[in-house]
């Protein structure tokens, strides 16, 4: 994770216990949000990007909950753009969007607002490129779902008794097959990801229930 990413999860965290806000929900609560964050793959040569996400929660009792996450990555946004082609003609255009849900069982350690949270779940990577040379296009594309599983920590800071803001922090694990052939699929690139890759960012939430 990238020290910046690091250094703005720890404030928000401190943040959230020095305010404390009100008291964490004593029954059984439903809970919607949205999230925005950043995103830093594992290789060292990728730049860190900008994650968004929707959610949908239920805290069983103070001290357990799931939550199953919904985001999405522009994985080209982190491919540093420093390198041009030579040939004036020649044009290279690369999309790739990372699609991950996450299905977390959530721990509220003495039933307060600290949480740590882990479990499974699965990727979409779409992919597709676009070579123009000489006024010629020529494209390609391929998909990949891949199976994951992630650990995390949070704070949810309760602004009243609907709303809550949460900075949290997780780190991802995909576990990708061998990249295929792409004599097997019929095209010239195949997916496939292998990485640990981390995240820190802002979840806007709302409580439903008692």
């Amino acid at each position: 994770m990238s020290k910046r990413s690091i250094w703005v999860i720890a404030v928000l965290l401190l943040a959230g216990l020095m305010a404390g806000g009100a008291a964490a929900p004593a029954g059984a609560q439903g809970s919607l949000g949205i999230s925005a964050g950043t995103y830093q793959p594992d290789d060292d040569e990728l730049d860190s990007t900008e994650v968004f996400g929707i959610r949908g929660g239920y805290r069983f009792n103070p001290n357990f909950g799931i939550e199953a996450n919904l985001s999405r990555v522009d994985l080209a946004d982190s491919i540093p753009t420093d390198n041009e082609s030579e040939l004036p003609d020649l044009n290279v255009d690369f999309k790739v969007d990372l699609y991950n849900l996450d299905l977390s069982l959530q721990w509220y350690p003495r039933g307060g607002h600290f949480l740590v949270f882990a479990g499974p779940g699965v990727a979409q990577i779409d992919a597709r490129v676009d070579f123009r040379i000489f006024g010629t296009t020529i494209s390609d594309s391929d998909t990949s779902q891949i199976f994951t599983a992630h650990a995390g920590l949070a704070y949810d800071w309760q602004i009243n008794d609907r709303f809550f803001i949460r900075p949290e922090a997780r780190v991802r694990r995909y576990f990708d097959d061998d990249p295929r052939a792409s004599e097997d699929q019929g095209t010239f690139i195949a997916v496939s990801y292998d990485a640990t890759d981390y995240e820190a960012g802002i979840v806007f939430g709302w409580r439903i229930g008692s």
